[in-house]
């Protein structure tokens, strides 16, 4: 046995797509995590109790919400995992650990709490292992056609920053509020407009748009803010490409921050009779 341990660093359903070379390689990780989806029923989101407003100040509103992203140091969760594109649908339990600054590790669970899919992504390197089907898929965090989650067009790096609560964020460019009646706070940068969306009443982000060419290319969703040792953070995440017709859900059930977190907890161990997808 050999330890790939990369440390280094609500409506109807639709589908899932690996951006692959080939229509065979598409066909290969396709089986194996539609697999994953199908081992598992549809979970119900729970209703949260109103939370304080986050501030009262909106014109403040991107300071305090990095503030608010910065207290967190680990991160625990156990959630609903839902999966819709124009291929196939499906959901699945999953835990996701987090630590900082860039240790994520998700794990899927199925009947009677059968391991059967764990992700794990650092600063540089990724590996997705399918226990079910018994193959892995290991490379670069920017590698352009491995670094997709499941069968759809999100990145591991989005899913990541999904999985945190964390709305995307355009680099090196001032976050300006451009109309404080409707909390709509944008970012621009040459390629993209990064549109962010705050309820005036409490502060609270509540959708996140990346604009590219006049057409939303992503749409962040967050609901059910629950405070946590004073972090606010959304127990309902969904990330959607509204041209591919894809989306990711989170609905989160239980939640723990800023505790220890063993490295084995996310540290994958991978049989040598398991076989690697050289998709490529």
């Amino acid at each position: 046995m050999f330890i790939e341990n990369i440390t280094g660093e609500s409506e109807p359903m639709k589908s899932l797509s690996f951006p692959c070379l080939f229509r065979q390689r598409r066909m290969v990780m396709s089986m194996m995590w539609g697999v994953v989806l199908l081992l598992a029923g549809c979970g119900a989101a729970r209703k949260m109790t109103p939370v304080p407003p986050f501030l009262t100040n909106l014109a403040a509103w991107p300071e305090m919400y990095h503030q608010n992203f910065q207290q967190l140091n680990t991160f625990v969760g156990k959630a609903r995992l839902t999966v819709e594109s124009s291929e196939y649908s499906g959901n699945v339990d999953v835990e996701t650990y987090w630590v900082r600054p860039d240790k994520f590790y998700m794990q899927a669970e199925g009947f009677l709490g059968l391991d059967i899919g764990k992700v794990f992504v650092g600063s540089s390197r990724f590996i997705i292992y399918d226990q079910y089907s018994n193959h892995f898929v290991s490379g670069n965090v920017d590698d352009p056609y491995l670094n997709r989650f499941l069968q759809t067009d999100f990145t591991l790096k989005e899913v990541r920053q999904a999985a945190l609560g964390q709305a995307l964020e355009a680099p090196n460019v001032p976050i300006q509020l451009v109309d404080e009646q409707h909390g709509i706070f944008e970012a621009e940068t040459e390629t993209f407009l990064y549109r962010y969306l705050v309820n005036p009443r409490t502060g609270l982000l509540e959708t996140c748009e990346v604009v590219r060419e006049g057409r939303v290319f992503m749409r962040q969703d967050f609901r059910n803010y629950q405070v946590l040792e004073g972090v606010y953070f959304p127990r309902i995440v969904r990330i959607t490409l509204p041209e591919q017709k894809q989306r990711i859900s989170l609905f989160y059930k239980s939640l723990k921050i800023n505790v220890p977190i063993d490295p084995q907890k996310y540290t994958i161990e991978v049989e040598p009779k398991v076989q690697q997808l050289n998709l490529n």
